[in-house]
């Protein structure tokens, strides 16, 4: 795997395990009021990884939402292009 495809998968690993709970977390705040946990954001990221790791769908998508968004933009167009051309696009790079 390339450097930079890797680095753009980390980018979007922390973004959806770091970045979205917190602005979660803000968005929250500003609409409903704040977190009602002892530690605040600390209590509400260390929820939803609890909640993540005992397969609470909505938990997981926010914490894998970006990556499965990338993969799932790339295995469409990966389609789209077997279907168009009738070849495999990443042959000709092998």
């Amino acid at each position: 795997m390339k450097a930079s495809r890797l680095l753009a998968l980390l980018a979007l690993a922390l973004s959806g395990s770091v970045v979205f709970p917190v602005a979660a977390y803000w968005a929250g705040g500003r609409v409903v009021g704040p977190y009602a946990g002892p530690r605040g954001l600390a209590t509400f990221i260390g929820n939803i990884y609890s909640d993540a790791a005992s397969g609470s769908l909505l938990a997981l998508v926010m914490v894998t939402g970006p990556v499965l968004v990338v993969a799932i933009w790339k295995l469409r167009r990966w389609t789209l292009q077997r279907l168009v051309t009738g070849a495999d696009p990443d042959s000709s790079h092998q």
